[in-house]
């Protein structure tokens, strides 16, 4: 009976380094750790306590570095993202920013066909709108740039909307409002 399950278990043992091996392929590092995890445990009876603990603190080592990506846009040049949501990451305006008559919109979006769909209003009006095509479709992140210009507001105050429109029935998806003030 021991010789059986001995079998079982070196049969059991390897199969699991071989599909570890195999991997799924796919080079994400968040795919990647649970996979490490799991070989771990399985491996726990013959590895040491020390051997063990290792994984868990290159886990903790990744999740501390994502955050700080995330708070920079993916081209690496220094840009803060002062607004997003899942379509767009905003590096200028920021919120309640005092604007003049011409302001510029910088940022990056993943939309269908790269088109950004963009208004202005002063909360009675539509003072400017129109789209721009992003540097990049969807499912990737491409740069665009807005220039708004406008020639009298009604309060002190402005909304820069930015969305895409659906493909299937024209409505507004993943719109992003930052409100800014106007210098009058």
């Amino acid at each position: 009976m021991k010789k059986k399950l001995f079998i079982f278990m070196t049969m059991l043992l390897s199969s699991l380094i071989v599909l570890s091996a195999c991997g799924t392929g796919d080079d994400n590092p968040d795919t990647e750790q649970p996979e490490q995890e799991e070989n771990t445990s399985a491996v726990d009876e013959e590895a040491t306590e020390d051997e063990s603990e290792a994984p868990e603190e290159d886990s903790t080592e990744e999740e501390t570095e994502e955050p700080d990506g995330e708070e920079t846009d993916s081209e690496g040049d220094g840009s803060q993202i002062v607004e997003e949501n899942e379509a767009f990451r905003i590096f200028e305006p920021a919120p309640n920013t005092v604007v003049d008559n011409e302001f510029t919109v910088r940022g990056e979006a993943r939309v269908f066909e790269g088109t950004v769909q963009y208004e202005f209003e002063d909360g009675h009006n539509i003072l400017d709108e129109g789209f721009v095509t992003a540097s990049a479709a969807a499912p990737e992140w491409g740069e665009f740039e807005i220039t708004i210009t406008f020639e009298d507001v009604a309060f002190d105050s402005g909304t820069l909307i930015l969305y895409e429109e659906s493909a299937e029935d024209g409505s507004r998806q993943n719109e992003l409002l930052i409100p800014v003030k106007v210098e009058k």
